[in-house]
């Protein structure tokens, strides 16, 4: 009390006390509570505390403590009865009634005791071979009802009679209907196949359904870098299976699963060319890259319109497909599936053919920012008649004309990747021979004009 400027003054020293603010003399008061609640003089905090109420009505902080304080008061004198009635008696509940030690007093507590249990296996469910009325009426109810459930008694029915293609068959259309399938026993049913294929792949005799499969089950499992390498295989040993192994791919690309496998290569070329002939508009491009982490999906970003883009197509032994889709601010981006090497740091070199809608754009912008700016293969083409190039196309660092044809190469290294651009209704005037186009883009800006024809 004296502190806070309280009562009579003992000495001459404490008469600054009576100066000091309302809120400086509680800020004293509740760091000595505190001091003493730390002590476990809870009745000395009380008091401390009620002298800081008679200060400070509204002060929440003290009746918080307050109430922390008595509880700890509380619990001591429970467990000293606890104790008293244990030391008296040999038990908490006395068999006389005890008037110095009532019941109520003791507080709450229970006495628990753990029994072990015996471990029981799960009885795994093995169903008996069904019958064909068993597996057409499962087939009917699963047709009517287009219920994922339906879809997996009737997997289940294929599998008692160990006929895994239908089984499977029946298996992924539940699960393309709920994923939540999964969480089902199927009877070994994916492990078994699983188990299969893995043989068969050992020995080196898979056909391309086997890896479709594979690639399905993978999926499912999550393995999703070995289920993209069989999806692959597949595409790439049977167009029957390739047109199903591109959707499965394509929807794991559209998914945010892809960023667990895919990111953007290491470019070391980047090469591109504009060519318009028989009313088509089309940009060829040649990359060179090595994938990170032997990733088998990489994306290529490219600055062309992505609404204006008919089509891609991939022309090289490297991609198995090629996929567009929208990147950064309406760009294309394309998303290439690489062939499967075996060396750590294999090098891939990507053919694609970009064919353009010209009633969507206006304009065509051959730019590459992709490339780093030390490396010097960057360049852009712009081929066709000559009748074609205008004032508004741009000057070229190199030019060549030959029997009224024009290649104009433009060094994107050198202007730190902005290339040309250019109004496509400029060109009207088809090629005036046939070319291969892909030895002017590789050649590139040290091409001779004598060798590309």
């Amino acid at each position: 009390m004296l502190l806070v400027g309280f009562g009579p003054r003992p000495y001459s020293d404490l008469a600054e006390y009576k100066r000091l603010s309302l809120e400086t003399r509680i800020s004293r008061l509740h760091a000595a509570a505190e001091d003493l609640y730390r002590r476990r003089r809870y009745e000395d905090a009380v008091q401390l505390y009620d002298t800081i109420l008679a200060l400070d009505q509204s002060d929440l902080k003290s009746k918080l403590w307050i109430v922390k304080a008595r509880s700890e008061i509380r619990r001591e004198r429970e467990e000293f009865n606890k104790q008293e009635r244990y030391r008296r008696y040999g038990q908490l509940i006395p068999k006389l009634k005890d008037d110095l030690l009532d019941d109520a007093t003791l507080g709450y507590f229970e006495v628990r005791y753990s029994e072990p249990k015996p471990y029981v296996r799960p009885v795994r469910k093995i169903r008996p071979q069904a019958s064909d009325a068993e597996i057409a009426e499962a087939k009917k109810k699963a047709e009517s009802s287009d219920v994922a459930a339906d879809y997996f008694e009737l997997a289940m029915q294929h599998w008692s009679r160990k006929d895994p293609e239908q089984a499977l068959k029946a298996y992924f259309k539940a699960i393309a209907l709920d994923h939540e399938i999964l969480s089902l026993d199927d009877e070994q049913l994916l492990l078994s196949v699983s188990a299969e294929v893995e043989k068969r792949i050992e020995s080196g005799k898979v056909a391309a359904s086997e890896y479709l499969d594979s690639g399905k089950l993978l999926m499912v499992q999550g393995e999703l870098r070995r289920a993209v390498k069989h999806l692959v295989k597949a595409a790439e040993l049977d167009k029957k299976t390739r047109q199903e192994a591109s959707d499965i791919l394509l929807t794991l690309i559209e998914s945010p699963q892809i960023d667990l496998l895919s990111a953007p290569p290491d470019l070391l070329g980047f090469r591109q060319a504009y060519v318009f002939d028989k009313d088509s508009d089309t940009v060829y491009v040649r990359v060179t890259l090595i994938p990170k982490n032997r990733g088998q999906i990489v994306p290529i970003d490219i600055t062309i319109a992505a609404d204006a883009v008919k089509n891609v197509e991939s022309l090289s032994k490297d991609a198995a497909m090629a996929f567009a889709k929208t990147g950064v601010d309406n760009a294309l981006r394309v998303w290439a599936v690489l062939a499967d090497k075996e060396d750590d740091f294999a090098e891939y070199e990507l053919k694609l053919a970009i064919h353009i809608d010209r009633g969507m754009i206006n304009y065509l912008d051959l730019s590459n920012y992709s490339l780093s700016a030390d490396m010097p293969d960057n360049w852009s083409f712009v081929i066709g008649s000559e009748f074609n190039f205008s004032d508004n196309v741009p000057k070229a660092e190199y030019e060549k004309k030959l029997d009224g044809l024009q290649i104009s190469g433009y060094h994107l290294t050198a202007s730190q990747g902005k290339g040309p651009s250019f109004l496509l209704s400029d060109f009207k005037e088809p090629l005036p021979r046939k070319l291969d186009i892909w030895k002017i883009i590789e050649t590139g800006g040290e091409a001779v004009i004598s060798n590309l024809f």
